[in-house]
């Protein structure tokens, strides 16, 4: 499966000045753009809001757990305040939270901070994206 695809337009010719001769040379000139495939662009505010009027429990949590990431793509609260803040039960968070750390979903950093796996959802540019999974692997070891 393809994740990019190059689009090659024509756009004509034009003249350009040889550096080394300094004659005028009539060139073919072709713009070749590189483009994403295989993607779908997602509005996580309205995915969010259709899942939680649809989705069970657990995955309101994950969903709620999304919503309220840091800029690190951490949580930094414990089972008892998750659950508190998002209205779900200790029972329900306790249970959502150990499978999503067994499926790679997020990492626990300590006993009250979690951090989700970039590879899944990351907010934010290419480079910070890269540093904070570096740190996630390294959390996974």
């Amino acid at each position: 499966m393809a994740t990019t695809r190059k689009k090659v337009k024509v756009i004509g010719t034009e003249t350009y000045i040889n550096q080394n001769t300094g004659e005028l040379e009539e060139m073919q000139v072709m713009r070749i753009e590189e483009r994403d495939a295989n993607f779908h662009k997602l509005w996580i505010e309205h995915i969010l809001h259709t899942i939680d009027l649809i989705g069970n429990q657990k995955t309101k949590l994950a969903f709620w757990l999304l919503d309220n990431l840091d800029r690190e793509n951490k949580i930094t609260m414990t089972y008892r305040q998750i659950a508190d803040k998002s209205g779900m039960s200790y029972q329900t968070v306790y249970r959502t939270m150990n499978a999503l750390i067994e499926s790679d979903f997020l990492v626990k950093i300590n006993g009250g901070a979690y951090r989700v796996n970039p590879d899944v959802l990351f907010k934010g540019g290419k480079s910070d994206r890269l540093n904070v999974l570096l740190q996630y692997r390294d959390e996974t070891r």
